[in-house]
C-alpha cells in the first residue's frame, strides 16, 4: 500500500476513499471519475503547518499559498482555504476561480513568465498580495497598467538561483537555461528600476526551483542563495521585505524519497527567518497529488501471441502525465480477489499508440466490467485533462469520511458542441 495514500485503503475486501467504497460511487456517478479525499488533503496541510509551528514557534505563520494549477476545481480551492490556505495563481482564469471559491485576494500571489496586459489589471483591480516579476520587459508592463489604473502594484522580482530541481526535465524551474526569472547580474537593475517607478512597490524576492523536487537537499541549496543576495540589497538601500520561497515539494507515486518535512522546516527557521521577511510557500501536489485517484472501468482484456493488454475507459486525455512526463502511478483493483497475478500493458481507448498508460505492469488477473484506480492522481490529473477525441471530461467526486459531493459533472457531448457554431455561409 502506498504509504502515501492512507486515505484510500480496502475495507471489507473493497478499495475505499476513506470509508466509501469506490465502487459504490462508480455506480453512482459513472466512470472515468475523479475522486478526492478531503481527510488526506488535511492531513498534508497539517503536517507541513505543524513542522513549521514547531521550528518557527514565535514567529508569524508562513503564508501557505496552494499552486492552484495542480487542481483548480473551485471546491479543492475553497477547502483549502478553510484550513487556512491563500492561493498562487499563474492565469487570470485561476484568479475567476479564486474570487469564486472566496479566496481573500491579500492571500493571492501571481506567478508566470508570460502576464498578459488582462491579466495584469485584474490582479491589480481585486488587490492581491503580490506579482511575482518574471523580467524586466514585464515589471515595465506592470508600471503601465498600474498607471492607467491609478493604482499601486506590489511586487516580487523572482530570482533564478541557477539550482537544479524537479523530478522531470520539463518540471525544473531554476536553472539560468530555464525561461523563468530573473539572474543576479539583473536583480539590481530591475530593483533600481522599480524604485523610479512611481506606480510599483518592491517587496522583496521569490524562487522555485521545480516541481517533484526528488533531490530534497537542492532546496537547502537554494535557501543558501538568498542570504548573501538579500544582505547586498538592503546595503544598496532596497527594501526586502517579503520572501516567497516557492514550492515543489515531492509526493510519492512509485518509490520516490520524501521530503523530511522537519528539516525542511528547519532550513527554512535557520536560513529564512533570520532575514525578518514575511515568508511565503507555494505548496501544490503536495497537498493533493496523493488526496486522488482516478476510476476507470476495465472493456476489454485483449489477448495477443506478444501481451496481454487491459483496454480501460480512461484515456489519455483524462490523465495525460504519462504520455507526457512518462510519468508513473500505481494501479489497483478496487475489488479484492485471490486470482493470480498477471502482465498487462494498461492502456485506454484514444486513437494513439501514446494512449499507454503502463506496460508490463503486473496486476490481479482483471476481467471485463471490473474497476481499476490510478492513485496518486489528485494533482495535475483533471487539470490538465482535455476533449480529444471528442470525449467528455470526466466528473470529480470530494468525499468527507462516509459522504461524498459531486463537484463537477461529467461533461455532456452537448456540452462541448455547444461551445462551436457552424457558419451561415457554410451552411447555405
Amino acid at each position: 500500500m502506498n504509504k502515501m495514500n492512507q486515505h484510500f485503503d480496502f475495507i471489507d475486501g473493497q478499495l475505499c476513499a476513506e470509508n466509501l467504497p469506490l465502487s459504490k460511487i462508480a455506480a453512482e456517478v459513472g466512470t472515468p471519475a475523479y475522486i478526492y479525499s478531503a481527510a488526506a488533503m488535511k492531513s498534508q496541510y497539517d503536517s507541513l503547518a505543524g513542522a513549521l509551528k514547531q521550528a518557527m514557534p514565535d514567529r508569524d505563520a508562513p503564508l501557505l499559498c496552494y499552486a492552484a494549477k495542480a487542481n483548480s476545481n473551485i471546491a479543492i480551492l475553497a477547502y483549502l482555504k478553510s484550513l487556512g490556505c491563500g492561493l498562487e495563481i499563474v492565469s487570470e482564469g485561476e484568479l475567476v476561480r479564486a474570487l469564486e471559491a472566496g479566496i481573500d485576494p491579500k492571500t493571492i500571489v501571481s506567478t508566470g513568465v508570460g502576464k498578459q496586459k488582462s491579466e495584469i489589471a485584474a490582479q491589480l483591480k481585486a488587490g492581491i498580495h503580490q506579482i511575482n516579476v518574471e523580467s524586466i520587459p514585464e515589471l515595465e508592463l506592470i508600471n503601465q497598467i498600474a498607471s492607467e489604473l491609478n493604482l499601486k502594484a506590489d511586487i516580487v522580482f523572482r530570482w533564478n538561483p541557477n539550482v537544479k530541481g524537479g523530478g522531470h526535465e520539463k518540471i525544473t524551474t531554476g536553472r539560468t537555461r530555464d525561461k523563468f526569472g530573473i539572474g543576479e547580474d539583473r536583480i539590481e537593475e530591475a530593483y533600481g528600476l522599480a524604485e523610479q517607478m512611481e506606480n510599483i512597490t518592491p517587496r522583496g524576492l521569490s524562487m522555485h526551483i521545480g516541481s517533484q523536487v526528488f533531490t530534497v537537499e537542492s532546496f537547502k541549496q537554494a535557501f543558501e542563495t538568498l542570504p548573501a543576495l538579500v544582505q547586498k540589497l538592503r546595503a544598496n538601500g532596497h527594501t526586502v521585505e517579503r520572501l516567497d520561497i516557492g514550492g515543489g515539494f515531492p509526493i510519492v507515486y512509485k518509490d520516490e524519497k520524501l521530503l523530511d518535512l522537519n528539516a525542511y522546516a528547519q532550513w527554512v527557521a535557520d536560513i529564512i527567518a533570520p532575514l525578518d521577511t514575511q515568508i511565503i510557500l507555494e505548496p501544490g501536489r503536495y497537498l493533493v497529488g496523493n488526496a486522488g485517484v482516478l476510476l476507470s472501468e476495465v472493456l476489454f482484456v485483449k489477448k495477443t501471441d506478444e501481451r496481454d493488454f487491459l483496454v480501460v475507459d480512461a484515456g489519455m486525455n483524462d490523465l495525460i502525465r504519462p504520455a507526457m512526463y512518462e510519468a508513473h502511478h500505481e494501479i489497483e483493483a478496487v475489488q479484492s480477489t485471490n486470482r493470480p497475478w498477471q502482465t498487462y500493458d494498461v492502456v485506454g481507448p484514444v486513437c494513439e499508440t501514446g494512449d499507454t498508460f503502463t506496460r508490463g505492469r503486473e496486476l490481479p488477473e482483471l476481467e471485463q466490467g471490473e474497476l481499476i484506480a490510478f492513485k496518486s492522481a489528485g494533482a495535475y490529473g483533471f487539470a490538465m485533462a482535455s476533449n480529444y477525441n471528442t470525449r467528455p471530461l470526466p466528473a470529480e467526486v470530494l468525499v468527507n469520511n462516509n459522504t461524498y459531493s459531486i463537484i463537477r459533472q461529467r461533461q455532456s457531448y452537448q456540452d462541448i458542441l455547444d461551445q462551436e457554431n457552424i457558419p451561415d455561409w457554410i451552411r447555405k
